[in-house]
């Protein structure tokens, strides 16, 4: 009778351990073999977009008659979902940038000092950094033709790399440029961008090329931003010791 009862319990563990195995090997397999890659790049972006804290790197270029012209180069982090943190070269000019929802810090350097702006009375310029902002180009009305072509390492994180075109919702890069072309490395486990290559075409010059890169790591690890001090709170402290 023991003996009945153990060889049982073994097929019944056997055949979870079965059962287990093919559901894990089946589960790795819809990880990295997507019946729907638009919805996980889909998904990946939105993930991306609403991530609280990551650190990241961008390039932009211009391709002109065969020539790549930087116009900006930046890494910094966001923190919190609504502060970031951009230091780097924007058309030749370094440059630092924080971002605290609808207020922006900028740097004087005839002053010499820090000063805040309003999102919404920043002019013309903020155009520009809509342009170069690491999500802008991950806001996205339309995903078309999206493919698995390679699995990649991005900052030795394993991925899988996709392909696709996409409709921009940025006003300006939308004004400028035309045709749209992705390539994503996405977390398949977290489903999260870690890097994005985007060509366009110029509305202006077809022969004249987009080619903006841009990478994210250290999703969530709680990154700290420390805001600067503005000019007049350093005025107010300096009146105060005085």
């Amino acid at each position: 009778m023991r003996r009945w009862w153990v060889k049982l319990i073994i097929a019944i563990v056997t055949l979870a351990l079965i059962v287990g195995g093919a559901l894990a090997y089946w589960f790795y397999q819809q990880r990295w073999n997507p019946e729907d890659p638009t919805a996980l790049v889909t998904k990946a972006m939105v993930e991306t977009l609403q991530s609280s804290d990551f650190r990241f790197e961008s390039r932009f270029f211009i391709r002109v008659d065969g020539r790549d012209e930087l116009v900006s180069r930046f890494s910094g982090e966001r923190s919190g979902g609504e502060t970031f943190h951009l230091k780097g070269v924007i058309l030749q000019s370094p440059t630092e940038i924080f971002l605290v929802g609808p207020q922006f810090y900028l740097w004087d350097p005839l002053k010499k000092g820090w000063y805040s702006i309003e999102k919404a009375d920043f002019g013309p310029q903020d155009l520009l950094l809509k342009e170069i902002s690491p999500l802008s180009v991950l806001e996205v009305s339309d995903i078309q033709d999206a493919v698995v072509v390679s699995r990649e390492k991005s900052r030795d994180i394993e991925c899988l790399v996709l392909e696709l075109n996409a409709t921009v919702t940025n006003k300006l890069l939308t004004t400028l440029w035309k045709d749209f072309q992705y390539r994503i490395w996405v977390d398949p486990w977290k489903e999260v961008v870690h890097k994005a290559v985007i060509e366009a075409t110029s509305r202006n010059a077809p022969e004249d090329r987009l080619h903006f890169t841009v990478e994210f790591w250290d999703y969530d690890q709680k990154i700290e931003v420390i805001l600067p001090t503005l000019m007049k709170e350093k005025e107010a402290t300096n009146s105060e010791k005085d």
